[in-house]
């Protein structure tokens, strides 16, 4: 009984409002018909019962506004004329005239978005790649070093295809510290162990030969990190110095070495971004590239492009090759991977997907 009672007395104040405001809303009414015309009236409509908040908001209306008009459709549905913006709550003759008025006028531009950051902070690759160099390239080989083995990976950059995928063992003499002329051995059959290529990549090193944690000066250690740079340093000037010569023949006919202006071919990469954009690392401890290069194979079948972007492809004889390696030599071709196909989308293809992704990263 009590619920009934009060359902017809809302009813009834419902009906009294609107009987109470009939003589300002009819005046109302009245003001705008003699304003516009038939066909004004019709894309006004249109405007207000279609547009979106959006688009609502490229017109003279303030947020309150539009909030207002958004709940009384949601109430009552459509507006059937124009006057029908006297009954929704904040709206006067001069309002109401406001927003028609830039109704017809057209929408505002919309304001831009502010841009996002398109670089990542600071200088990624030593030397700097010009764009010349970056427009000849067809080849890519990235080189990654570790204490017990050097590993490689040939792209061929027109295809995105990983045309040989490598890895060399260094060994030790046991309970032996390598000679100078012992670590240039190593490096000597490395280097020419590598295929040729346009641009070689390797991971920027640490400019210290310090050890991290808690023991810093640890004798041992820095043994193996000065052998491993000593290494590095060796492997680069070996590239470098094969790649910046040619061969001339003399008059008798034989071939002279003659030298020419020295071009840089090796480039090293931030060691983080690999990292970071593989999401291989886990606050600053490295952590096994296994499962996610496993991934990655998997999405490698077939050559594709996804944005317009060429997909990296992979052979299956590759594919089978890293699988039968066991864990320590899997994650050392992982990481030599993942540093070659970050290269390849930072500076060759300048993909955006992975630059932005980077940038939330922290890089």
């Amino acid at each position: 009984m009590w619920l009934r009672t009060l359902t017809n007395s809302r009813k009834v104040l419902f009906k009294l409002n609107r009987c109470s405001m009939s003589v300002p809303y009819r005046l109302f009414s009245q003001v705008l018909d003699k304003t516009y015309t038939d066909e004004q009236k019709e894309k006004i409509l249109q405007v207000m019962n279609d547009a979106d908040d959006d688009i609502l908001s490229r017109y003279d209306i303030t947020k309150s506004k539009r909030k207002k008009v958004f709940q009384w459709k949601d109430t009552y549905g459509h507006l059937k004329t124009i006057s029908d913006i006297e009954l929704i709550d904040g709206f006067s003759d001069k309002t109401a005239k406001k927003l028609f008025d830039s109704i017809l006028t057209g929408p505002t531009e919309q304001q831009p978005v502010p841009k996002v950051s398109s670089k990542i902070k600071g200088q990624i690759l030593q030397p700097n790649l010009s764009e010349s160099v970056r427009q000849k390239c067809r080849t890519v080989l990235t080189v990654y070093v570790s204490v017990n083995s050097v590993c490689w990976a040939l792209i061929d950059k027109e295809n995105y295809e990983v045309v040989e995928w490598n890895y060399h063992s260094i060994d030790y003499p046991d309970g032996k510290r390598l000679q100078i002329t012992d670590i240039m051995q190593i490096a000597w059959n490395v280097t020419h162990s590598l295929p040729s290529a346009d641009i070689y990549v390797m991971k920027a090193e640490a400019t210290t030969l310090r050890a991290g944690g808690s023991d810093p000066n640890n004798p041992k250690v820095l043994a193996v990190n000065l052998q491993k740079s000593q290494m590095i340093s060796m492997i680069v000037a070996l590239i470098n110095a094969r790649s910046n010569q040619i061969n001339n023949p003399n008059e008798d006919g034989e071939t002279s070495v003659s030298e020419k202006s020295f071009r840089q071919k090796v480039y090293f990469l931030r060691p983080s971004l690999p990292y970071r954009l593989y999401g291989t690392l886990v606050g600053n401890e490295r952590v096994s590239t296994d499962q996610t290069v496993e991934i990655l194979l998997q999405n490698m079948s077939e050559n594709s492009t996804e944005n317009f972007l060429p997909k990296p492809t992979i052979s299956e004889e590759l594919k089978s090759d890293f699988r039968s390696r066991n864990e320590l030599e899997r994650d050392m071709l992982g990481h030599c991977l993942l540093l070659a196909l970050t290269f390849m989308d930072l500076c060759m293809y300048k993909n955006q997907d992975s630059i932005q992704k980077l940038i939330k990263r922290g890089e």
